[in-house]
C-alpha cells in the first residue's frame, strides 16, 4: 500500500540528515525535533510545557540533536545598550579591592524518580545496565548514582557496553565510584571518544601508560610515592608525546648511572632529548649512534698521532741534514 502526506494549507520541513538518526532517537527526541521544526516555540520551557515533559528532558533531546549536527546553538547577540561602553571615573572606586568569588559550578539537572521509572519502562535494557554496573563496582547505588547512569545512557546516548567497560576500567584503577565514572565519561565525550571501539583503544593506551610508569618507577626506585609535577611531566613526555620504547629509557638510565652518582629524571631527559634530535626511534638506532660516537675519538687520536710522527721525522731529517753540512747541533 502507498501512503501520501496531506499538507493542507500549511507544512514545515526538517533537516534531511535527521533521518539517519531516527533509529537511535528516543520518542521524546522525535517529538522535540518536530516541535522545533514547527517554528512555534522559542525556548526549552515552551516546548516542555507543550509536550508535557520536563525542561531537563527537552534539553537532553536538544543536546542529542546538536551532537548529530542537526541543530546548532545560537549565541544571543548583545543589545545596543549592552554594546555601549560607559567610562566611569576611577574616583568612584573608593572601596578596597576584594578577591573575586568563584562562580558556582553549574550542575546538570538530576532525573526525578518518575523520569527514571519512565525511561526504564521505555528502555528495558536500562534496569539491566544498572544491575550490571552495581555488580562491577560491587556496591548498591543510591538514587543519585542511578540518575548518573541514566544520564550517561539517556542523555549522552552511550551504549550499555560502553558504560560497563568504563565501569570496569575505573574499578581496575581502584576508582569504584559512579561519580568518577561519570566524570571520565564526560571528559571522553568532549574528546569525541563515544563508541565502544574508541573506548577500547583509549583503555589499551591508558593500560600501556600505566605499565610504562610502573617500569620507570621501578627503574628509578621511586616506589609508590606520589610523583612531583616535573616528574609527571617527564614521564608523560617519554611515554605519550615521544612514545619511546622502554628499552631506550633503560639504556639512557645505564649511561646516566655510569656518569653520575645520583640519577635524576631531568638528567635522563637530557640524554633522551639528544637521541631524539639525532633521529633515534629504536634501541638499534641508539646503539648505532653510540657506536659511531665511540669511533670518532679514535679517528681524531689517530690523526693527532700521525701528525706528531710526521713532525718527528721532519725534525730528524733536518738534524741529519745539518750534520752532513758540518753544522753544529
Amino acid at each position: 500500500m502507498k501512503y501520501e502526506l496531506l499538507y493542507g494549507k500549511s507544512a514545515f520541513c526538517l533537516p534531511g540528515g535527521a533521518v539517519d538518526y531516527i533509529a537511535k532517537a528516543s520518542q521524546n527526541d522525535l517529538r522535540v525535533l518536530m516541535a522545533m521544526g514547527s517554528g512555534k516555540f522559542a525556548d526549552e520551557k515552551a516546548i516542555a510545557a507543550y509536550l508535557g515533559i520536563s525542561a531537563a528532558a527537552v534539553a537532553g533531546s536538544l543536546e542529542f540533536w546538536r551532537g548529530t549536527g542537526i541543530l546548532e546553538l545560537q549565541e544571543e547577540k548583545p543589545s545596543a545598550f549592552e554594546q555601549t561602553e560607559i567610562s566611569i571615573p576611577k574616583e568612584f572606586f573608593t572601596l578596597p579591592k576584594k578577591q573575586a568569588a568563584k562562580a558556582p559550578e553549574t550542575e546538570r539537572d538530576s532525573y526525578t524518580s518518575e523520569e527514571i521509572n519512565r525511561i526504564c519502562k521505555e528502555k528495558p535494557s536500562v534496569p539491566l545496565l544498572i544491575d550490571a554496573c552495581q555488580s562491577i563496582l560491587e556496591k548498591t547505588f543510591t538514587k543519585t548514582e542511578i540518575s548518573s547512569l541514566v544520564y550517561l545512557s539517556d542523555h549522552l546516548r552511550l551504549e550499555d557496553e560502553y558504560i560497563m567497560m568504563l565501569c570496569t576500567h575505573c574499578k581496575s584503577k581502584e576508582k569504584a565510584s559512579v561519580r568518577y565514572v561519570e566524570k571520565v565519561a564526560l571528559t571522553l565525550y568532549d574528546e569525541g571518544v563515544v563508541s565502544v571501539k574508541e573506548l577500547d583503544k583509549y583503555i589499551k593506551k591508558e593500560s600501556q601508560k600505566h605499565e610504562m610508569e610502573y617500569k620507570i618507577r621501578k627503574l628509578f626506585g621511586i616506589g609508590e610515592r606520589s610523583l612531583a609535577p616535573k616528574e609527571k611531566a617527564f614521564i608523560a613526555k617519554w611515554t605519550t608525546e615521544w612514545n619511546l620504547p622502554f628499552e631506550i629509557i633503560e639504556k639512557a638510565f645505564e649511561i646516566m648511572v655510569a656518569a653520575i652518582e645520583r640519577p635524576t629524571l631531568a638528567y635522563e631527559n637530557g640524554i633522551l632529548e639528544k637521541w631524539r634530535e639525532a633521529g633515534c626511534k629504536t634501541i638499534e638506532d641508539v646503539e648505532g649512534l653510540i657506536a659511531s660516537q665511540k669511533k670518532a675519538p679514535k679517528k681524531q687520536e689517530a690523526r693527532e698521532t700521525s701528525f706528531d710522527l710526521d713532525e718527528f721525522f721532519e725534525l730528524a731529517v733536518k738534524r741529519g741534514a745539518g750534520r752532513a753540512d758540518g753544522a753544529e747541533e
